[in-house]
């Protein structure tokens, strides 16, 4: 039978809006010992309850009209006679760099261990709009993330077990497409409660408006106080849970009470808090990954990291499961004199990788490799992350580090085919690939389309499926042929400029290299041309294992033409460097460019005289800008293209200098550049994909002992 066949897609009567949650009742008889599965999906998230107990969660990352849906084996939770089973759906409705805009709905049916049909979404199908979720505020964490959660024990009426009101007959969307796609990759596992220790607590007075909860909690005074004479029940090298805090004397006009947890390292994952106050009462919590400023980095620019609930007198137990947090430190501002901690942190949800053991005999190396794959596991969710902390997002040349990664730590093929897949929806109009996938809000890095012909080319490669790329064959093409509209008289490509002004010609975030948002100025860029280079090299790959040799020969020669055009016009044979521009910054020198030109094979032939100590020092000879860890890859890459042998080893040592840097610092993930948390004007992420790229090359030239 096909699935959804019978079922409907359905929403409350009342029209949608963004940022709403709702709750979707199902009543239904089971047998004892029988076997009971269920297919679900929804715009945007969801949770299942059964019973009282949590069951399912996380709607996979697609777009509105390529709709995924789950199958999940939900019979651990079923029990003999009746069942309250209850999806509650969150439409976030707001474009970002995690979500593009669909229609809010939910589609389910409900099969026994026969595949007989126990129930489906339609019309009988109960809802409501959820009364412990705040619906419609639309406050972002970040553009790239969305919407926060605001939540309110108060209203929580324990309608998932066995209570509630207020539930109507659902509207069905007749008109709806149900032809929908089983998830390609696994299920994320939730983890149990992650220890947590208390590291900070005192009073808190808020000094700025309020209801800005990110800024408040940012620019709060603060009295921090000796854990011991706070904690009524404390270990006095590490304050545990439970804790009973209170407010001193000296602090009775504060506005509350505050504390902090450390959760060990670095993670991602849900919310969750048993909390015992003697009033009802506002708790805001923050989230972030150092305590630099005394607390959690809750406010940078218009970036939030807060929400907030609404406390019940007595206990509060709760787990929120449709907003994942990166973080190693969670706050919690309660507006109360007194609190009993049971517990409050986090529970990790992870992808079931296959985790490498990777042992050298060197305890270095063993650990940088150790803590780049944890970098791995943390950046990947539902699709690759760049960092969990600040965006989520999927990006092709993050994802193309992380995929080269994972193919030797995690023994991993699902996954980056997964990504691939989903990557494959996002051409745009104009002809090149979006920002993010799926994506809302987009400010299109042309290069990155680029990084899509890599990772196509390393996937044939390690997996030895080519099955992926007949499938977007077509889209390579298309891809390629945007780049070559470009073409121009000196025989490179001009970069991409104009129209309605988002373009943003982005190489890495060195000085000169990440370009201004919506480009409306033209210009030919060596690094553009030579990362078309790289990606006609890496197509005519694909052509050649799909069996295409005369088409694959073609593209080889055009980027062998296009290697003499860059050398003609962006090499200067007074510097003996590559000029990155033709009319901006001439005589400011950058080591990606010339780690580029000299990958792509533009450089063949020159005097690389100069170019070779800018590569092999990261600019420091040859006073170059330096590459960020980002684009260390193509260097390392060039390099070995040279000479392999010579300069192994100053790229393992490189490595090690700088990841050992970053350990002494405390790091239990790596981080998106060596500045760290203070880069980007204080939003530098501390666990970041892209920078696991050590597993590559140990791989790749240490022998392991």
């Amino acid at each position: 039978m096909k699935v959804f066949e019978k079922a409907s897609w359905i929403w409350r009567r009342d029209p949608a809006r963004a940022d709403e949650v709702c709750d979707f009742l199902s009543c239904f008889s089971a047998k004892a010992g029988e076997r009971y599965t269920l297919a679900l999906s929804v715009d945007t998230n969801y949770t299942v309850w059964l019973n009282g107990e949590l069951a399912a969660f996380g709607q996979y990352a697609d777009y509105p009209y390529d709709k995924i849906y789950d199958l999940v084996d939900i019979t651990p939770y079923v029990k003999a006679g009746e069942n309250r089973m209850v999806v509650t759906v969150w439409y976030n409705g707001i474009g970002s760099a995690t979500y593009c805009v669909g229609e809010a709905g939910l589609i389910y049916e409900l099969r026994d261990g026969g595949d007989n049909l126990v129930d489906c979404s339609g019309e009988h199908t109960l809802c409501r709009l959820s009364r412990d979720y705040a619906s419609w505020k639309a406050q972002l964490i970040t553009c790239q993330l969305g919407a926060t959660f605001h939540y309110d024990m108060n209203a929580d009426d324990g309608f998932r077990a066995s209570g509630g009101e207020g539930f109507a007959p659902s509207r069905v969307m007749e008109d709806r497409s149900k032809s929908l796609t089983l998830r390609p990759n696994k299920k994320l596992k939730l983890l149990e409660r992650l220890p947590a220790t208390l590291c900070q607590c005192g009073s808190f007075t808020y000094t700025s408006d309020p209801s800005d909860v990110g800024e408040a909690m940012q620019r709060a005074a603060i009295t921090s106080a000796d854990l011991a004479e706070w904690c009524w029940n404390w270990n006095r090298t590490h304050p545990v849970m439970p804790t009973r805090l209170s407010l001193q004397a000296d602090a009775a006009d504060a506005t509350g009470l505050y504390f902090i947890v450390d959760l060990g390292e670095e993670t991602a994952g849900f919310l969750d808090f048993d909390i015992e106050v003697p009033e009802a009462c506002r708790m805001d919590v923050g989230w972030g990954e150092h305590l630099d400023d005394g607390r959690c980095r809750t406010a940078i620019d218009s970036r939030r990291f807060f929400c907030d609930i609404q406390l019940k007198a007595g206990r509060n137990t709760y787990l929120h499961t449709f907003r994942r947090f990166g973080c190693r430190y969670l706050q919690f501002f309660i507006h109360t004199n007194e609190a009993m901690i049971h517990y409050a942190g986090l529970r990790p949800t992870v992808y079931p990788f296959k985790v490498k053991a990777y042992r050298s005999g060197n305890l270095l190396r063993d650990t940088i490799y150790q803590v780049c794959q944890n970098t791995l596991l943390h950046c990947y969710h539902e699709h690759y992350e760049d960092c969990p902390w600040r965006e989520q997002a999927l990006y092709t040349l993050d994802s193309r580090n992380q995929m080269l990664c994972g193919y030797y730590a995690l023994e991993e093929y699902e996954a980056p085919r997964a990504a691939l897949e989903l990557i494959s929806h996002g051409l745009r109009d104009d002809g090149i690939l979006a920002l993010n996938y799926p994506c809302g809000s987009d400010a299109p890095i042309p290069t990155f389309s680029c990084a899509y012909f890599m990772q196509m080319e390393e996937y044939i490669r390690y997996t030895g499926d080519t099955s992926l790329a007949v499938a977007h064959e077509g889209l390579l093409r298309a891809l390629m042929d945007t780049f070559m509209s470009r073409m121009q008289p000196e025989g490179v490509l001009e970069n991409f400029y104009g129209g309605k002004g988002e373009f943003w010609n982005f190489y890495e975030w060195s000085d000169t290299m990440h370009g201004p948002f919506g480009e409306m100025q033209r210009r030919l860029e060596a690094p553009l041309n030579a990362f078309v280079s790289i990606a006609m090299q890496a197509f005519a790959k694909i052509l050649s294992a799909i069996g295409k040799h005369e088409d694959a020969a073609e593209y080889a020669a055009r980027a062998q033409a296009l290697n003499a055009a860059i050398a003609k016009v962006f090499y200067n044979p007074e510097t003996k460097l590559f000029e990155s521009f033709d009319n901006i910054h001439r005589g400011v020198y950058t080591t990606l460019t010339q780690a580029l030109c000299t990958l792509c094979g533009a450089a063949e032939g020159l005097d690389m005289s100069a170019i070779l100590p800018v590569l092999a020092t990261n600019g420091r000879e040859g006073g170059a800008i330096p590459n960020t860890l980002s684009m260390n890859g193509f260097r390392f890459d060039a390099l070995l293209s040279v000479d392999r042998e010579k300069y192994a080893p100053v790229i393992l040592d490189e490595i090690d200098r700088d990841y050992l840097s970053m350990l002494r610092n405390g790091a239990t993930t790596f981080w998106e550049t060596a500045v760290g948390a203070d880069d980007f004007e204080g939003a530098g992420s501390l666990c970041h994909g892209w920078s696991a790229l050590p597993i590559y090359y140990y791989e790749l030239l240490y022998s392991r002992g």
